[in-house]
């Protein structure tokens, strides 16, 4: 079978949502470790076993991570962390979203773009012509008509694509049989996203103008402040380790929760809780932990375009800001 006959199979056997990770030269454990795996979680599984977990195989020097219904390793954020010291490629499948492919290497992306429409006005990263030969001779472009139904495949055309970065296909049957696997949480091994920091804009320009006047140490001290006046709000300021964090935090010491400690647990229930208010306190709390300081307070004030069912937004912003001035 030709190699896009054989990726349209792969591709129709995991169905309508799907990722597939190929991180070169490190084992299935690693592999699932890069991506937060919950340490408890992994074992062996085996298809319908596999429901919410993320399924690792290794194929020559790349292990593929295969996420059935899952999307995490599309995020450019989290394949940067998994690509340390190594290279990653990631495909994602979503007939309900959109398509897309990734390649970061060494901790940067080096070219994204969207399979369906891979035009190169819209294609990024620190080399984005990098693969332009290759995407061409898998049949990955835009479109040179409107009546041109060039995103058909899009997501099999991927699959060739990372074949020929790796050397490595998908496996017939991938899933089918026993597989190292876990639940997989990618808050634990990634840094903030872009969406959970606080935006400039009309509203928040004083508080903005604030910020940048005040030093590190006062921006630290603002969003360990507004961190713990969430956490109190939503009555978990008692959390074990949550205190501990946030004083490193305030010091410029902050680093990643483990997975695997006391806090980590209560972190992890608050994700799986769906509350809005967690949710919030969870992305605040990765951002706060940050040893850039403009990125701690912009991932703590985020709740303030968000948390009008928590507190006064208005109220808050304004007390912000005066806190900023006062650290100047």
């Amino acid at each position: 079978m030709d190699d896009l006959g054989y990726a349209r199979s792969r591709a129709d056997e995991l169905g309508g949502r799907f990722c597939v990770t190929f991180v070169k030269g490190v084992d299935e454990r690693e592999a699932l470790a890069r991506m937060g795996a919950y340490p408890d979680t992994v074992a062996e599984r085996a298809g319908a076993e596999l429901t919410g977990h993320a399924a690792a195989l290794t194929a020559d020097r790349w292990t593929l991570v295969i996420e059935p219904g899952g999307t995490a390793g599309s995020d450019h954020v989290l394949l940067e962390a998994v690509s340390r010291g190594t290279e990653a490629v990631s495909v994602l499948r979503d007939d309900t979203a959109t398509p897309r492919f990734t390649y970061a290497v060494k901790g940067t992306t080096t070219v994204a773009f969207d399979p369906s429409f891979p035009s190169p006005e819209v294609t990024w990263g620190t080399d984005p012509g990098l693969l332009q030969h290759l995407m061409q001779a898998v049949g990955l472009r835009e479109p040179a008509g409107e009546d041109e139904e060039t995103w058909r495949d899009a997501e099999a055309r991927s699959l060739v694509l990372a074949q020929r970065i790796t050397g490595v296909r998908v496996p017939e049957g991938a899933l089918e049989r026993p597989r190292l696997s876990a639940r997989i949480e990618p808050w634990f091994v990634g840094p903030a996203r872009p969406a959970d920091l606080l935006r400039p804009g009309p509203r928040f320009a004083d508080l903005f103008a604030a910020a940048q006047a005040a030093p590190d140490e006062g921006k630290r001290a603002v969003a360990v402040a507004e961190v713990r006046r969430l956490a109190g709000l939503l009555g978990v300021a008692d959390t074990p380790g949550l205190a501990a964090a946030l004083d490193d935090a305030a010091r410029g010491a902050g680093r990643p929760v483990p997975v695997d400690s006391e806090l980590g647990h209560h972190v992890r229930a608050w994700l799986e809780a769906g509350d809005e208010g967690l949710g919030l306190l969870t992305a605040a709390l990765r951002g706060v932990l940050d040893r850039d300081a403009e990125v701690a307070l912009r991932a703590a004030l985020r709740p303030l375009r968000a948390g009008g069912s928590l507190f006064d937004l208005d109220e808050a912003r304004e007390a912000v800001t005066a806190s900023l001035r006062v650290s100047s």
